[in-house]
């Protein structure tokens, strides 16, 4: 496999300061949920919505990590100050009515104060005097504002990425392509951004006459249409999702990276033990098998009613899913904790110290399925499509074991290996959380996680060596391009913002988590437009 043109590495500050080595967790109050009881709760963050699949991909690679990156529609950020404003709503009406309790946190206070604090009201209501393209430009600047290191404008000049991808164009490629050839070429029209699996009809003999036009000469002219016919190329293969403006590919992109835990064994890479992921490819959402759909809420208390999404049924009864499942872990008695953890000063509603802490094991973990942190969970479900018929179109791309989730999340052309600052794993014992698996600091943590890939230059960034990604073929996730040197990039870790309510049932746990300026709660009259009573 050939290496691919962009393997030069840059240096990244990732979305955070650098932590020193040899540093532990942040702050403990960034990491998990503090709790006393299991029950059900509802998101209160600053995700937008993404109503369309296409414009989602959600990305399982080597390090026990999730990315979901959304390509922002113009409407979804349109309607991004009044989204927000229909869920603040929302949330009110429910509790002056007395149909929404909310028990043991107070994040929607946190929630309500931020909106205050940019002035929410006065934004939505203003909204009527804006012309399209001024509110368009507001609310991502908001969005921007309320979501710090998540949402990136991408400009890519056109030339320099038609350039690149003629670069790629081997002179053996004028005489004879396959279809794996030709799906390669297709998805390095954009890589990183592309994951075409499979080419539609007619899309072949558009990519031989792309190549025609590159010269089959070093040195020679490219055909004077090459740009025309490559921007038209990614247009169809992409379905308009990267528009053209003023010579450059322009779009909106909002990325989150959630750590998370896999199936609760290893397997061996260059005679080192690795996670083991034993269901790699392309998956779809799909129905939990026994309340048949794909927005399934359990039951059973031992998951707090969060949502539970499967990918992959497992024979006729079990399945994959995104879940959260919550051992209980008593701070003052979990051995492995930073003392501030152990005694730390949280309290509840009720001004009394919590007794439990859900703290995701970022690691070998599950029977199969891939565990999420609560809050984290939360925020998938409202990023994912309200409707539950468009779930069953969003795909996960769930790479093998020893590759990389590689993305060029700021568009600058070079891309990095994902990663998140969460350095936390350990394993259970009587549904107990008992012993850490790795050091809770970023280098040893690191060192156990990427089993001694990953070097540091001389600014402590992270540097991984001759590594690989993958890439997907219908639905089988097959060895990609290797990497000479490509940075770490580690995200911040996203504080998790979910508050908890008294269990009403399932339908209203499921409803709540849709509401949108789209999808109002059903049978409640709740005004979108910036008019009515200001919550208190």
């Amino acid at each position: 496999m050939q290496k691919i043109w962009w393997s030069a590495i840059v240096v990244l500050w990732g979305m955070a300061p650098p932590l020193r080595a040899g540093d532990g967790p942040i702050d403990p109050a960034s990491y998990g949920v503090y709790y006393d009881r299991r029950e059900p709760s509802f998101y209160t963050g600053f995700a937008p919505r993404t109503p369309d699949p296409r414009r989602l991909h959600l990305h399982v690679g080597r390090g026990n990590q999730l990315r979901v990156t959304a390509v922002l529609a113009d409407d979804v950020v349109a309607e991004y100050a009044r989204d927000l404003w229909q869920r603040w709503r929302t949330y009110h009406t429910l509790v002056d009515s007395g149909r929404l309790v909310l028990t043991q946190n107070r994040a929607l206070d946190e929630f309500e104060q931020r909106l205050r604090e940019v002035e929410l009201e006065r934004l939505v209501r203003e909204e009527r005097t804006l012309a399209p393209v001024a509110l368009r430009e507001r609310n991502l600047r908001l969005l921007e504002r309320l979501n710090p290191g998540r949402v990136f404008r991408i400009r890519m000049p056109v030339d320099d990425v038609v350039q690149r991808w003629s670069a790629e164009v081997r002179p053996e490629d004028h005489h004879r392509l396959d279809g794996a050839r030709r799906l390669e070429l297709v998805n390095l029209l954009l890589p990183t951004r592309l994951w075409v699996t499979e080419l539609e009809p007619g899309v072949g003999a558009d990519v031989d006459a792309l190549v025609a036009r590159v010269p089959a000469t070093p040195g020679a002219k490219p055909a004077p249409d090459l740009r025309a016919a490559y921007l038209a190329l990614l247009a169809r293969v992409s379905h308009g999702l990267y528009p053209v403006r003023d010579g450059e590919i322009v779009f909106d992109e909002f990325t989150a990276i959630y750590p998370v835990g896999t199936f609760n064994e290893y397997t061996t890479w260059n005679g080192r033990r690795i996670p083991y992921y034993p269901t790699p490819g392309r998956r779809t959402l799909t129905t939990h098998q026994r309340s048949l759909t794909p927005d399934h809420i359990p039951t059973d208390e031992s998951y707090s009613y969060s949502p539970w999404l499967p990918y992959m049924h497992v024979g006729t009864h079990m399945h994959n899913s995104f879940h959260t499942l919550w051992w209980q872990m008593e701070p003052a008695h979990t051995g492995f904790l930073p003392a501030a953890w152990r005694g730390g000063d949280h309290e509840d509603r009720d001004g009394r110290p919590y007794r439990y802490l859900w703290l995701l094991s970022r690691g070998p973990m599950s029977h199969g399925c891939t565990h999420v942190n609560a809050g984290h969970i939360a925020e998938l479900r409202q990023l994912l499509p309200a409707e539950t018929e468009r779930l069953y179109d969003v795909d996960v791309f769930y790479n093998q074991s020893q590759l990389y989730d590689v993305f060029d999340i700021d568009g600058d052309l070079t891309p990095e290996v994902m990663g998140v600052r969460y350095f936390i794993a350990y394993s259970l014992r009587d549904k107990t959380p008992d012993q850490l698996r790795a050091p809770l600091a970023r280098r040893g943590y690191y060192a156990w996680l990427y089993a001694g890939e990953l070097d540091y230059d001389a600014a402590d960034h992270g540097v991984f060596h001759g590594v690989r990604d993958a890439s997907f073929v219908g639905r089988s996730a097959v060895i990609g391009h290797e990497y000479e040197r490509i940075a770490l990039r580690e995200a911040a870790y996203e504080p998790e913002r979910v508050q908890f309510y008294r269990l009403v049932d399932i339908p209203f746990a499921r409803e709540l988590r849709k509401v949108s300026v789209e999808h109002p709660f059903p049978a409640l009259a709740v005004a979108a437009g910036g008019t009515g009573v200001v919550p208190q």
